[in-house]
């Protein structure tokens, strides 16, 4: 059996967070998705009180593990360099996640929380809040399908 090799071991560590982030988002969104559908409120402020938790313990480590193994791949090989386009846009996808989650998916969330508690489900405020948190998840998503796919195609390169 041959050994693997430390650029393959930073490419898996690098693909296993990036895995872990998007499935996270992505079964996150669905979850909110059918439970706002089936208006379980009890169910959307218990997930939304845990969103700093989740953040800890499942979106921040992936986020470092993708980040820092990504890094070590460039270092590691010199087939790559941060200048280059798939480089970049892996950087631009990660600022553009941080911004998206703490300038509106979590203060928005915690409007949801809120309202649900004190205006009920199907308050304006609650409706408003639901909506942000939505177009955040999404907008979020594409973007970082987008950085997956031009991970795998390397435009530039």
């Amino acid at each position: 059996m041959e050994t693997v090799t430390r650029y393959e071991f930073f490419k898996f560590m690098h693909v296993a967070g990036a895995i872990v982030w998007l499935g996270a988002g992505v079964g996150l969104t669905v979850l909110w998705r059918g439970l706002t559908k089936a208006k379980e409120a009890d169910a959307i402020r218990a997930i939304g009180t845990q969103n700093k938790a989740l953040s800890a313990k499942v979106f921040g480590p992936a986020v470092l593990v993708t980040l820092a193994f990504g890094v070590a791949m460039v270092f590691d090989t010199p087939t790559f360099d941060f200048s280059d386009l798939f480089i970049i846009l892996g950087f631009v996808g990660i600022g553009f996640s941080g911004a998206m989650n703490g300038a509106v998916a979590d203060p928005a969330t915690k409007r949801l929380v809120a309202a649900i508690e004190s205006d009920g489900f199907d308050s304006p405020a609650a409706a408003a809040a639901r909506a942000k948190v939505r177009l955040a998840g999404n907008l979020e998503l594409l973007v970082l399908f987008a950085v997956v796919l031009a991970m795998v195609v390397k435009p530039g390169v």
